[in-house]
């Protein structure tokens, strides 16, 4: 195996998960920041005059978007976890494991802005993730599946 791409790749990789995990807290503490544009965008509206109108389902709304950031979490902490134990040996399974955890996380947070119809600024943040995370997973892909 080669020891500087392998290096890259679980160094990318943890750097995606500490982002991941960064993203998460952001999302779990401090929701009404992180999506008063998405709120805007989607519905035309502004999110106070929807708290005062609706309160009960501005709530709702807030705690969904805390849940989305618990699923970020449940997604960093095993990304954490097998990059620091496994990937970074080189082990073939970490790599499958990896690429289905990172491919959940991104293609939902992605998914989820194509289906609110909000490519803005803001979805800078899983664009970087998606890039990291695949930048990890293809560099040191001749280790995991090359000639043995």
């Amino acid at each position: 195996m080669s020891e500087k791409s392998l290096k890259i790749g679980s160094t990318l990789m943890f750097g995606m998960g500490v982002f991941a995990l960064i993203m998460s807290i952001l999302w779990i503490f401090v929701t009404e920041i992180m999506f008063v544009s998405d709120f805007m965008h989607y519905t035309g509206g502004a999110f106070e005059d929807y708290l005062s109108a609706s309160p009960i389902y501005a709530e709702i709304y807030m705690i969904t978007k805390k849940l989305v950031g618990f699923m970020i979490l449940a997604s960093a902490v095993p990304i954490l976890f097998i990059t620091h134990t496994s990937y970074q040996k080189g082990e073939r399974w970490s790599w499958f494991a990896l690429f289905i955890t990172g491919g959940l996380l991104w293609g939902t947070l992605l998914g989820y802005r194509i289906f609110i119809g909000y490519i803005g600024g803001s979805s800078i943040t899983f664009v970087a993730g998606l890039a990291l995370w695949f930048l990890a997973l293809l560099i040191p892909f001749k280790d995991f599946f090359g000639k043995e």
